[in-house]
């Protein structure tokens, strides 16, 4: 039995606990001077703040970075590696308080490992209708997800046909990576109504935000930098 529309709805940005993830992005802004991107986003990938820091303006001034790197606080950076984020921070280590430094390289996701564990969960899902089509005896339809997993590759391309045309090369980048994740969050948010659909696939639990490890990562990045600080 698939229940209706209206029992389905998932809370797309309120995620509790949670206080979502920082994007970093170095290249050329508007005019072509080295600049970096720091985009906050929620937990589900909607841009909360977005600025764009040109590097000799960081060295004229260092504390406008430092005021902005702490909106990323209690937030995990997020990538397609771990590399990105590392080296950005490498390079603006000198101007962070080594508290912030410290908790932001501690939490650090990817998205390969969020895509990945999206995949394991509809494949539990897919197990579970098949146990029950076994169980029950019964003809019951195979799960149809809204949107296929893509691959890695597929859902770069796509995201980098996201940015609009205006934005600058930095700025580009960072949005790219800002479609890339609200994207990956609309996957599980796909793959949840799916499963919830099925009334005997509700026993699983109530329909999440997203995927457990994931939101654990989330919420266990609020409070680091006090933690680096006792």
């Amino acid at each position: 039995m698939e229940a209706s529309e209206n029992e389905l709805a998932i809370p797309v940005d309120y995620v509790p606990g949670a206080r979502g993830h920082g994007v970093l992005a170095v290249g050329p802004d508007s005019d072509g001077g080295e600049a970096l991107a720091v985009w906050r986003l929620s937990p589900t990938g909607r841009a909360g703040g977005a600025w764009v820091v040109r590097f000799d303006e960081i060295e004229r001034d260092p504390e406008q970075l430092r005021r902005i790197m702490w909106m990323l606080q209690d937030r995990c950076l997020i990538d397609w590696d771990r590399d990105g984020p590392s080296a950005v921070l490498a390079r603006i280590a000198d101007v962070l308080p080594a508290e912030l430094l410290t908790a932001l390289r501690g939490n650090i996701l990817t998205i390969p490992e969020l895509l990945t564990e999206i995949s394991e969960h509809r494949s539990t899902y897919i197990a579970a209708v098949e146990q029950h089509r076994a169980k029950t005896n019964s003809k019951i339809a195979p799960l149809g997800w809204p949107t296929q997993m893509p691959d890695q590759q597929d859902l770069a391309a796509w995201a980098a046909q996201a940015p609009s045309a205006s934005a600058s090369p930095v700025a580009a980048t960072a949005l790219a990576l800002t479609a890339t994740v609200a994207n990956t969050a609309g996957l599980w948010q796909d793959t949840e109504q799916t499963r919830y659909r099925r009334t005997y696939l509700r026993s699983m639990g109530d329909p999440q935000p997203l995927p457990p490890r994931w939101l654990a990562r989330l919420r266990a990045a609020v409070g680091s930098t006090s933690l680096v600080l006792a």
